[in-house]
């Protein structure tokens, strides 16, 4: 062979294998090693938390990264029969262990969770130990219960005023206290979707209950005869349809607002026995609608891979003063009536010229000499709230 193509054929594998040398280099250069440090995450198709989940990984295991996109990095995985798979994983689960360029040992092979818990080596973060952000579907249902504050203050007047008023008719001092209506308790189911890290949205309803009874009795006239007594009890049920934002600036802590939709019923049953054989009864259900809102935050505790307790503090804004229902009466000698109506609040005045605070469903506005300050009743959801429950992730 000619020696001067001998001779460019030498040249021409030289300027190739250093092409291919320098290519390899640089491929290199661009990857850099991540480390899993959640208990488990998911490799995802797209770098979205809606995207369909490729592979599961252990935590500890190291990856290869070759870019990242906003919070996302494109990794490959080797499987257990040497295939290798690449998706995304976000960054919340991952720590980075090499920089872009940096050479390091070849990929580790899949991890095995260790029996027992782990330790965390000296001077490394401790790794959130449930991975709060990611699951295979991105829907998380809270199941709660709690205690809220009401202002029920004209209920409350209501049945005070209504045993004072009484006493009075006997002309005796009421003996005992009225229990006042001010903790509701509290059922609630919500269903949120994680629209990203950080963010979920979600509906919700909740079951308010809160119940008093009360018994005053006055001294008898004759030390034979039994005692005159006023009973009363008082009931609302408020059942607000939320819609919810939550915002995590952190995995294991959330704010929430919520706007709310409340439909509530509230009750009352009013017994008046002056003797042994005479008796008043006054029934009432009334039901009102209004718009509230809610801000509350809260903290999550992992029990396991799916499951979470949690507990919030917040506080409602809700008032109602337009209820409406239908009122009854009737007594030991066969009288009855019922009507239909609103609920209101008034003083009308007693035995003794004084005036004593009323709460009744009527067709009408009450009026007359003896009525004073007469509108309708009014009910204030708006308080503190405490709840503590627990959250499933599917």
């Amino acid at each position: 062979m000619n020696p001067n193509k001998i001779a460019t054929l030498f040249i021409l594998l030289l300027f190739l294998g250093g092409l291919s040398g320098f290519s390899a280099q640089d491929s290199s250069a661009k990857t850099f090693k991540i480390k899993v440090t959640a208990e488990q995450a998911n490799l995802r198709e797209k770098p979205d938390i809606g995207s369909a989940v490729v592979q599961q990984i252990p935590g500890g295991t190291v990856l290869e990264a070759d870019k990242k996109e906003g919070e996302w990095y494109l990794v490959r995985y080797v499987l257990e029969d040497g295939g290798v798979i690449a998706g995304y994983i976000h960054e919340s689960l991952v720590v980075v262990e090499s920089q872009p360029g940096a050479v390091g040992e070849p990929q580790a092979a899949p991890a095995k969770p260790a029996p027992g818990p782990q330790k965390t080596p000296p001077g490394e973060p401790k790794p959130i130990a449930i991975p709060v952000y990611e699951s295979v579907v991105p829907v998380e249902v809270f199941l709660s219960a709690g205690v809220s504050t009401i202002i029920a203050d004209d209920f409350n007047k209501g049945v005070r005023g209504l045993a004072d008023s009484n006493g009075a008719l006997l002309g005796a001092t009421p003996g005992g206290s009225v229990n006042a209506l001010r903790l509701t308790y509290c059922l609630g189911v919500e269903i949120f979707y994680r629209a990203s890290p950080w963010i979920s949205i979600g509906l919700g309803v909740d079951d308010l209950n809160g119940y008093r009874s009360s018994r005053v009795d006055y001294p008898p006239a004759d030390p034979g005869l039994a005692a005159p007594y006023t009973t009363a009890r008082l009931s609302v049920q408020a059942i607000p349809v939320k819609v919810s934002v939550r915002f995590y600036p952190r995995p294991d802590f959330y704010v929430k607002g919520s706007f709310a939709y409340y439909t509530v019923k509230a009750d009352y049953n009013y017994r008046f026995a002056p003797s042994e054989v005479s008796w008043q009864e006054w029934r009432g259900q009334a039901t009102a609608h209004t718009l509230g809102m809610e801000v509350a935050a809260g903290g999550e505790w992992a029990l396991s891979s799916h499951m979470l307790f949690f507990a919030e503090a917040g506080f409602r804004l809700a008032q109602l003063d337009k209820f409406g229902g239908t009122g009854s009466f009737r007594d030991s000698v066969g009288t009855s009536s019922t009507e239909a109506g609103s609920l209101w609040y008034y003083q009308q005045r007693g035995a003794d010229a004084r005036g004593y605070n009323l709460l009744l469903v009527l067709a009408s506005e009450p009026s007359g000499a003896d009525i004073l300050g007469a509108r309708r009743a009014t009910l204030n959801l708006s308080g503190p709230t405490l709840k503590a429950g627990v959250k499933f992730r599917f």
